[in-house]
Parts: C-alpha cells; sequence; structure tokens
C-alpha cells in the first residue's frame, strides 16, 4: 500500500508540470494602473443623487471602464463618469451611470444579494498596504452594501460604516452621490497621500461587469491592481468617538411544564452599549459591554450522530466585524480562533427537568483593538470576559432546590500581527491565544481545562509577477488542568489517546498538561490565463488542542495533496464560462497507518444563457485504516467509498430563479446516502422577494457505533466489546425565507425550517477483530439475546450481559424568527423580533411525512418576542 500511495503522489506531483508545457505563448502585458485626482472642494455638498452643485463641475472625471464579462478587455457597452471630491469631513463620490435601456433596479435590506440589479461600487485602499480595502457599492434603489475586503478576494460584509448615499433614476439612466466620512475610514497621517480605488459597473440585463483599473484573467489581479486615487492633502481623522446605547425589551412565552424554577410567562428588561474610538487615523478601539444579539438569525436544526460538534455560523455583529485580521491556521477542520467559544452554553447542566440556567453564558464586556501601525504592522488584539453562570435544579422526587456553578468566569484572549512588504507580496504574521477559567469548584476542575493556549507564525510571499505563491503556517498549543481533564482532553475523538493497537500513542493519567503543535505549506502556480497548480502538506500533532478558543475536529494527522485546475473565462459559442479540477489526497497518521487516500475531480459552466451547473466525484480507496470507527478502541478497516454531487441553477436574473440538485455516496461495505435538494426564490415585485427551499435525503450506515463493553474474554479486540447497529435515517427539512423591503432603511425578513428526521436502528452486533470490517450479529452469529439483555458469550450464571440499546428516534423541529428592522436615523436601529421554537422527540424509529408533521404543528411554540433599540451619538 505504501509503493501505491508513493505512486499516486509522484504521479500527481507530476501532473502539474505537464500542464504547463501547452501554455508557452507570453501573456499580454497588464497596463499600468490608472489614476484620479481628488479635487478639494470648500463648498458645501448635498447628498440628494442630484449632482448639481458646481463643485462637481470642477472635479475630473473617472469615464474609460473595460469589461471583465463577459467580453473580457472590450470597452464597457455603456458609458460611466465617476468623480471624486474630498473637504475636512469626508470623501465624496459623484457618478452617472448612462443606459439606453431601462433600468433595472431592487429594493432589499443593506448587503442585498446583487445579481438582479444595476450597482456601482467603489473600492478604496485607504492604507494603500495592497493587501486589504473597503467596499462601498449602491443601486438604483438606494440600496447600501458595504464590506472590507482581503487580497484573496473574500468579503466580509459585518461591516456597517454610517455613510450615506442618495440616487436617482432619469431619463439617460442613473444617478449614485455617496458621502463616506472620513471617520469611519482608516488611513496613514501623512500630509500628502495616494490611497489604491476600484471602481466597478454592474449591468443585470447583460450580467456585464466592467472597472477601471482592469487586469486581464490570465494574471493575478485585485487589490494590488487597483488605480491611484492621488491629491489627498492634510486628511483629518474626523470625529474620535462613536457611543451606541441600546435597551431592549423581552417577553419569552415558553412552556416549561412543572419547573418550579421558571414561569410559562417571563418579562425583562436589559441595556448595554457599544462604544468606538479612533486612537489615530488607522486605529480603532471597539468595546462592548453587556451586548445583546437577540435580532441574530437563528442556527438551523440538524442530526448530528458523530462524535464531532457541529460548527455554527457566526452571526454576532461585534464578533463578525473585522474578524479577518483574525483569521489564523485554518486547514478547512480546525480553526486557531472560533469567536462562539465566547458566550457558548453553560457546560456543567443537570440533565433533570426542574432546572433554571441560562442558554448562553453571558458577556460581561469585550473591547478590540484594530488597525495598522507607522511601521506598517496590521494589528488585531481582543479580549472578551464571561461571567460565572450558576443553575438552580432539583433532582426527581427531592424537594430541596440544589446549585452549582454551570460555567465559571472566563477571561479570552486574542492578538494577532502582520506586516507586510514588497507592495503586499510578502506578509509575515503572529497569533497569540489565552483561555483562562476561574474554577472555583471540584465539578469545575474536574471537568474543564484551567487555562489553554496557543500560538504561532504564518507567512505569505509572493514572486515572478505574483505567478506563483508560497503559504504556510506553524502554531503550538498548550493546555491545563486537573488530572481527570487532562485525562478527559486525550480521550476526546480527535486524540484518542487510550487506542489499543496505537504504538505511538499513551494514555497518560499522571499528566496536568497537554501540548502540540500544527503546520502547512502550500506552493501554487499560476500557468496562463488557464492553468493553476499546487502541492499542500498538513501536519496536527496528537497532543494539539485548541478547542477551549478555536474549533477541532482533527489530531494526529499528516496529508499531503496535489492538484491543479483549468479555468476559461472568455465566452464561446455555446458556454459564457467553465472549469475544471483534479486533485490527489495521501492522509497518514503519526504511526505512519495510511489511513485515506483520496482522489477528487469536479467541473463547471455557465451557458450563453445565464443557466449554471456543476458536479463533483471524490473516491477514497479502500483498504486503508479507520482510526476513529471505535471511538477510542482498535482501527478497523476502510471500506472505501464514491460520492457524486451535482446542481444546476437557472439565470439569476430572472423573476423566478430556481436550482435543483442531489448528492449520492456509496461505500464498499453496501451502506450508501442520498440527497435532492431543491430551490425556488419569486421576485414578483421590486420590493420583496420569497425564496423556498426543500430538501430530503436518506441514507443506510452500516456500522454506526452505539457504545463498548469490557470483556477479558475479547482478546480480537483487546478485551473489549465494540458494539454497532445499522441505522436507517431520512429527514425532510424546508427553509423559507420572506423579504419584503418598505425602505432602503426600513426592511422585514422571516425564516423559517420545518425539520423532521428519523433514525432507525437494527439488529446490534459487534466488531469481529481489530484491523477489520467484518461483525458477529447477536444472537445470530455470537450470544443471545434473552428479555432485552445481551449475552455475549452464552447465558450462565454470572455470565457476562448488557442491555439491547435501541436509540431509534423521531425528530420533529420547528426554528424561526421574524426581524423588522428600521433604521431610522443613521446608524441608528430599531428592532422588533419574534422568534418560535417547536420541537418534539418520539422513540418511533419509522419516518411518516403526515404523522410527524402534524406532530410537529401540535408541539407547544416557545416564543420570544424583543424590542430593541439603538442610539449612535457621535460627539
Amino acid at each position: 500500500m505504501k509503493k501505491i500511495t508513493l505512486g499516486i503522489l509522484l504521479g500527481c506531483m507530476a501532473a502539474p508540470a505537464a500542464a504547463q508545457q501547452p501554455v508557452a505563448a507570453p501573456r499580454t502585458p497588464a497596463p499600468e494602473p490608472p489614476e484620479a485626482a481628488a479635487t478639494r472642494t470648500t463648498q458645501p455638498i448635498r447628498i440628494d443623487g442630484v449632482l448639481d452643485d458646481a463643485a462637481w463641475q470642477a472635479a475630473t472625471p473617472i469615464t474609460e471602464f473595460r469589461q471583465l464579462d463577459p467580453q473580457e478587455g472590450q470597452p464597457a457597452t455603456e458609458r460611466t463618469d465617476v468623480r471624486v471630491l474630498y473637504d475636512d469631513g469626508a470623501l465624496y463620490i459623484g457618478a452617472r451611470m448612462y443606459d439606453r435601456q431601462p433600468v433595472r433596479a431592487r429594493l432589499g435590506r443593506r448587503d442585498m444579494g446583487m445579481s438582479a440589479s444595476d450597482w456601482l461600487t467603489v473600492i478604496l485602499d485607504s492604507n494603500h498596504d495592497h493587501r486589504t480595502a473597503v467596499g462601498f457599492e449602491v443601486n438604483p434603489s438606494g440600496v447600501r452594501r458595504d464590506q472590507t475586503r482581503a487580497q484573496d478576494g473574500s468579503e466580509d460584509d459585518s461591516w456597517d460604516p454610517v455613510w450615506e448615499a442618495e440616487t436617482a433614476v432619469t431619463d439617460s439612466g442613473w444617478v449614485a452621490e455617496i458621502r463616506i466620512p472620513f471617520s469611519q475610514m482608516r488611513f496613514s497621517g501623512a500630509p500628502v497621500q495616494t490611497w489604491g480605488m476600484q471602481v466597478e459597473r454592474q449591468i443585470a440585463r447583460n450580467q456585464e461587469f466592467s472597472v477601471w483599473s482592469f487586469t486581464p484573467r490570465d494574471q493575478p489581479g485585485g487589490i494590488p491592481r487597483f488605480g491611484h486615487l492621488a491629491g489627498l492633502e492634510r486628511i483629518p481623522t474626523g470625529k474620535r468617538l462613536e457611543i451606541l446605547p441600546y435597551a431592549v425589551s423581552r417577553a419569552e412565552n415558553v412552556e416549561r411544564g412543572a419547573n418550579p424554577f421558571r414561569e410559562d410567562r417571563e418579562y425583562g428588561m436589559d441595556a448595554g452599549v457599544d462604544l468606538k474610538y479612533r486612537l489615530s487615523s488607522n486605529m480603532t478601539l471597539d468595546a462592548t459591554v453587556n451586548p445583546d444579539f437577540g435580532q441574530v438569525e437563528v442556527d438551523p436544526a440538524v442530526v448530528n450522530l458523530t462524535a464531532f460538534e457541529t460548527q455554527f455560523q457566526e452571526r454576532r455583529p461585534f464578533f463578525v466585524e473585522g474578524s479577518e485580521i483574525f483569521r489564523f491556521g485554518g486547514d478547512g477542520t480546525n480553526l486557531a480562533f472560533y469567536s462562539r467559544r465566547i458566550g457558548r452554553s453553560p457546560t456543567l447542566v443537570p440533565n433533570v427537568a426542574a432546572r433554571d440556567v441560562s442558554n448562553t453564558t453571558r458577556i460581561l464586556g469585550a473591547v478590540k483593538l484594530s488597525g495598522r501601525t507607522q511601521g506598517g504592522w496590521s494589528i488585531g488584539v481582543l479580549d472578551a470576559v464571561t461571567r460565572r453562570e450558576e443553575v438552580r435544579f432539583r433532582l426527581p422526587g427531592d424537594t430541596e432546590d440544589q446549585r452549582q456553578t454551570a460555567e465559571p468566569l472566563t477571561n479570552f484572549f486574542v492578538g494577532r500581527a502582520r506586516r507586510e512588504t514588497r507592495a503586499g507580496q510578502t506578509a509575515i504574521g503572529g497569533f497569540v491565544g489565552a483561555v483562562n477559567r476561574s474554577l472555583d469548584t471540584d465539578a469545575l476542575n474536574a471537568t474543564l481545562r484551567s487555562s489553554a493556549y496557543s500560538g504561532g507564525v504564518d507567512l505569505f510571499h509572493q514572486w515572478a509577477e505574483r505567478t506563483w505563491t508560497l503559504t504556510g503556517f506553524l502554531t503550538g498549543s498548550h493546555v491545563r488542568g486537573e488530572e481527570t481533564a487532562i485525562i478527559s482532553t486525550q480521550q476526546l475523538p480527535y486524540h484518542y489517546f487510550g487506542r489499543p493497537d496505537a504504538d505511538h500513542l499513551q494514555l497518560d493519567s499522571a499528566m496536568s498538561s497537554l501540548s502540540g503543535f500544527a503546520g502547512a505549506v502550500q506552493v501554487s502556480r499560476r500557468m496562463g490565463r488557464h492553468w493553476n497548480a499546487f502541492s499542500r502538506l498538513n501536519t496536527i500533532s496528537p497532543g494539539y488542542e485548541v478547542s477551549d478558543l478555536g474549533f477541532q475536529r482533527r489530531a494526529d494527522r499528516i496529508d499531503a495533496e496535489v492538484g491543479g485546475n483549468y479555468n476559461e473565462t472568455r465566452p464561446g459559442k455555446v458556454l459564457r464560462r467553465y472549469g475544471s479540477y483534479a486533485s490527489v489526497l495521501v492522509e497518514h497518521n503519526y504511526g505512519w497507518e495510511n489511513i485515506s487516500n483520496r482522489v477528487f475531480w469536479g467541473a463547471n459552466g455557465q451557458l450563453l444563457n445565464y443557466w449554471s451547473g456543476y458536479m463533483n466525484v471524490s473516491t477514497s480507496l479502500p483498504g486503508t485504516v479507520d482510526d476513529r470507527l471505535t471511538r477510542g478502541g482498535p482501527a478497523a478497516r476502510r471500506t472505501g467509498f464514491t460520492t457524486i454531487n451535482g446542481g444546476v441553477s437557472t439565470d439569476p436574473r430572472k423573476k423566478v430563479i430556481g436550482d435543483v440538485g442531489g448528492f449520492y455516496q456509496r461505500d464498499g461495505a453496501g451502506g450508501d446516502a442520498s440527497e435532492l435538494f431543491a430551490g425556488v426564490t419569486v421576485r414578483p415585485a421590486a420590493h420583496w422577494e420569497v425564496s423556498v427551499g426543500p430538501s430530503l435525503s436518506r441514507s443506510h450506515t452500516v456500522a454506526q457505533y452505539l457504545m463498548r463493553v469490557p470483556d477479558p474474554l475479547k482478546t480480537e479486540t483487546f478485551g473489549t466489546r465494540y458494539v454497532f447497529a445499522s441505522l436507517n435515517q431520512t429527514a425532510v427539512a424546508l427553509e423559507t425565507r420572506l423579504n419584503y423591503t418598505f425602505t432602503p432603511a426600513l426592511s422585514l425578513q422571516v425564516y423559517a425550517q420545518p425539520f423532521i428526521a428519523s433514525g432507525d436502528y437494527g439488529a446490534p452486533k459487534e466488531l469481529a477483530r481489530a484491523r477489520s470490517f467484518e461483525f458477529l450479529e447477536y444472537g445470530t452469529d455470537v450470544g443471545q439475546i434473552v428479555d432485552g439483555e445481551i449475552y455475549p458469550n452464552g447465558t450462565g450464571t454470572g455470565a457476562l450481559h448488557f442491555p439491547v440499546v435501541e436509540p431509534d428516534f423521531n425528530l420533529r423541529s420547528l426554528r424561526g424568527n421574524a426581524v423588522l428592522r428600521w433604521e431610522w436615523r443613521p446608524g441608528s436601529t430599531l428592532y422588533l423580533a419574534w422568534q418560535q421554537n417547536r420541537s418534539d422527540f418520539q422513540p418511533f424509529g419509522d419516518f411518516d411525512l403526515s404523522r410527524d408533521a402534524e406532530g410537529l404543528f401540535g408541539a407547544a411554540p416557545d416564543d420570544v418576542f424583543l424590542i430593541k433599540v439603538s442610539y449612535w451619538l457621535n460627539p
């Protein structure tokens, strides 16, 4: 197997070199980035979408735009005139978008999608570091979008600066007038400055995308290829302090049964404040005291029968805004910083109905420092404190109340620094993370780690006109705690130090700390306008542990991957664009057991009528080792599997948009999984849209883990019986969204997800021997089942026996919320929110849509209503 693995790896490493050979033609040189001048004005500018102020006539126009889509490099089909002014308080953008056809516009909430409307986008690299920028976008209806942007093309639309935009539709097209206060920007303190700038225009009817600073697609573009905005002199920082106090009133109508600590109807009020202070023109301090995130969309329902936790998206504004600076060391499954650890659900909560505890840990306060130093360092520091949470509870049959600490007072700290040189082509950075808990009870000491630390460095380097890219990181972790807590840490699903057949792992019951490291390096090459290739090596030591501050699903891994892709973005006779990729992944653990060999291939394309499709295929070759199937027991044999998924979506410009897709997987043991999903978005008018996304999934798992039972007689699996059962699962979900926009400042969003799932377990069985995927069924191949008890070695006096586990389930869930958002003055917002949860659990096992839907809507609803108002002050 090692020879086969090595052969696959060497073959794939040769593939990019072979692919490079046909690309011999020299590339067309990219034009020099254009330059525009900002004109200072002392006259007042009215933001009314008319552009009749005299100062606009004195500004130099930007008129040269070239297409990226659909006809790359050709002049834009419609004329655009953009001018830039500034005064002591703000930057002004005035633009006329001429159009010989009717303008396409939609009303929507701030940061809405872009595909069905015309847009004007202005992106500013105000630091002129060629790596980071901020974007301001507006459509003909006055809807605004804003985001931070990174060199890799990623966008973060959680950034919500306070700025103004007014638009008007005219007989010749449409007009946009924008005011961006300097207090919302970050820039150096130099008396004379040049900023990077890009101006983009999107015409929806033909999906035309044109830009001011054009870079051919066969060359690296993005922020380093922006044009230059010159003429900015003696820019003041603007007002330094922003204060955003809030008040919230909450009403809960929740069926709590016989819980003596809570009422079915409860009411409460709360208050807090957010602060923003500009320490300099390029450094900002954000703080929040007693934050409330009741208006944030709820998480969807899931069924997770694996040993690993589910990762949910961060939606809380304080932690989402500016999160790009804190990204470090991610490999798709591990994150050094996962902000949802801050304010998580309390840990030590007794599993009894009679209890009183918060669903989340209250954040007492958090502070965030971010910006850029004069020496060129990008800095990000975040510190948050969560309070000590206590739970009151009463055990069944007791009349006396008990109390215990459910979550200790905890401090979270994250520090990030990055230094860019060579016009953004080289960057080196560092990361530090720390979690410290005040463990004041024996139960907390036995369960939680008292402290956790992590830190590392990362590198980004490009050369040869940015056609070669080298990225990498190296990080370490160290956790401390009582011996019982560290034993539990060693037994987590991504560690499993107690595996009996793993010579490279050893469970140490005397340890009071655990350390590890992780690292990755990747080299990628861009070859001409079509080809890209990469080689990547990742490693995660067995003791690497970052789940106190980050998110983790892997450890004890070494993997190498090589691959490449081909992309064509110029329209042909049939396709507007298309692409394909392929890669090979080889994975081992630190005992050098080959645990996975996978091959990936995929393709995507878009027809001239704007219909799109994609397909992905992956194959896991059989004969490797599965060191996680028994959840800490001996390794089993991996049977291999093949996965296929694909989908088709219709023209995004239409009033009715649809997509349909599917997924299918089959493994070598006879297990399979499939899913069908679809979506329809209807836009009957410019101010509202409805989307419905049904999905149906089914799966048959040959061996679903149930439990382990010690038995010295079971020598084939090291003195323990590992009990499994087949499992048939079915799930139906319907994600529904309604967006209704009254004005760009007043909108209603509704989200609902009915979810029904069932799980039907088969006869119990045990793993026959280590390093196999063979099972012995109780009552047929081995042992007996008598009166609901399993006797694996036969009945008799003192015979080993344990109960039959039948965890069949039917889960019915309905989660949803409705949020009315009104920005009643710039930066000040009023929220009216309603959240409802319905859930019901039954042990039927079989799937009956009619019965389960009736049970879902017959379940008692939990309703939460809140009114939240904030007021923006800029003294």
